[in-house]
């Protein structure tokens, strides 16, 4: 009876355990799943601009790319919850089992019990049983073993009426566990159709690109060129700057460095919304076949109308115009710069003393209904990646 109390208690302790635990995991499993949808509402409304013009773009293309693969990491949660609801109706079936084949043998323990309280049930065979005894040390023991024995019984009823209730709540628990799984099922075969939608649409923009190889060669030599402008324009600047040893009287250089430095990989990004949509340094170009692209800094795709903002406290080295680039803000962090380019509306000038978090300009959206910036980090005469001193997203 004892060791059955215990396994009792160990498997309701089990379940306890193995529900927190599931808890935890459909908690960390809801907070990606809600990441990857408020990702995939941002492209969704990128791509919806991009869709305004007629032109086929490899903006476009980036904004597609990046909705399938918003949506793919969106499934792949999806089948993870789906394998982890499988997993748990597979434990409650067992316990549900288990827990049957305890409650059967409760029920006839107590059944024997009460069959043998009915055998002795007159008070004169207890009575008798007590004072048949030869001494008054075995009188005392059976007194206290009809105690205990009672004892015993109300304690079976109340160990009975608890497995009888977990069982019902587990019964319960599967139904629900059941009907989470089906609607998993359900958004999964719904996000699938999405996704073969976007891969047909990635399909076509790619096929069209491709009729379009002399344009796209033209903007690559033409994005080339705007990029060198503007790693001569930022040397330069930086050169001038150390030439003089400037010491500005009305910030701390050496903070600044210490301070940019301190908060690597913590930055807030520089526009409040979008994506990564060319990563920093040399890789192959997403049509043209045996071109590399090479980029100082990244682009940041994002809605109409964003603003831009400085990602670190500092001094504005230089405002510029680069064509190709559009409007340029460079930032002097102390032996850190960060640039800023494709602006309009600008709300800074040269010299002007600016916080973390300041909004320095608005970003041009151009024809074809891509709005992106370039942005850049520097520690003097050297390159660095951005995505390194951002939050990650």
């Amino acid at each position: 009876m004892l060791l059955k109390k215990y396994s009792i208690l160990i498997i309701i302790l089990s379940l306890s355990i193995c529900i927190n635990a599931q808890n935890q995991t459909k908690s960390s499993l809801e907070s990606e799943r809600n990441i990857n949808l408020k990702k995939i509402n941002e492209a969704e409304k990128i791509l919806e601009e991009t869709e305004q013009s007629k032109n086929v773009t490899i903006g476009k293309l980036n904004v597609i790319n990046k909705q399938i693969k918003n949506r793919q990491n969106l499934i792949q949660n999806l089948r993870y919850d789906i394998t982890k609801q499988n997993k748990e109706i597979g434990f409650i079936q067992d316990l549900i089992v288990s827990l049957t084949s305890d409650l059967e043998i409760l029920n006839k323990e107590y059944s024997d019990m009460i069959f043998y309280s009915f055998k002795s049930r007159s008070s004169l065979d207890k009575l008798g049983y007590i004072f048949s005894s030869e001494n008054y040390n075995q009188m005392f023991r059976r007194l206290n073993y009809i105690f205990q024995y009672s004892d015993l019984r109300k304690k079976q009823i109340v160990e009975i009426d608890k497995l009888k209730s977990t069982l019902s709540g587990q019964k319960e628990n599967i139904v629900k566990v059941r009907e989470v799984k089906n609607s998993l099922l359900k958004e999964e075969m719904t996000e699938n159709n999405k996704l073969q939608q976007l891969k047909n649409k990635q399909k076509n923009v790619i096929s069209r690109l491709n009729k379009k190889q002399k344009n796209i060669r033209k903007e690559i030599k033409n994005r080339r060129e705007s990029l060198a402008r503007l790693d001569e324009l930022i040397r330069e600047i930086i050169r001038k700057e150390k030439e003089k040893s400037i010491l500005v009287d009305d910030i701390n250089l050496l903070e600044l460095t210490e301070g940019f430095e301190s908060r690597v990989g913590k930055l807030d990004w520089p526009v409040s919304s979008g994506f990564i949509s060319n990563k920093f340094g040399e890789h192959p170009h997403p049509i043209i076949r045996n071109v590399k692209i090479k980029n100082d800094g990244i682009d940041i795709q994002t809605k109409k109308s964003s603003k831009v903002y400085a990602i670190y406290s500092g001094k504005v080295s230089t405002v510029a115009f680069i064509p190709g680039m559009n409007n340029v803000i460079i930032i002097n962090h102390g032996e850190y710069y960060t640039l800023y380019a494709k602006l309009k509306n600008l709300t800074v000038v040269k010299g002007d003393i600016i916080s973390t978090g300041e909004i320095i300009a608005d970003l041009v959206t151009n024809s074809d209904g891509i709005t992106e910036l370039q942005f850049q980090v520097w520690k003097n005469n050297i390159k660095l990646n951005p995505e390194n001193w951002i939050m990650k997203k």
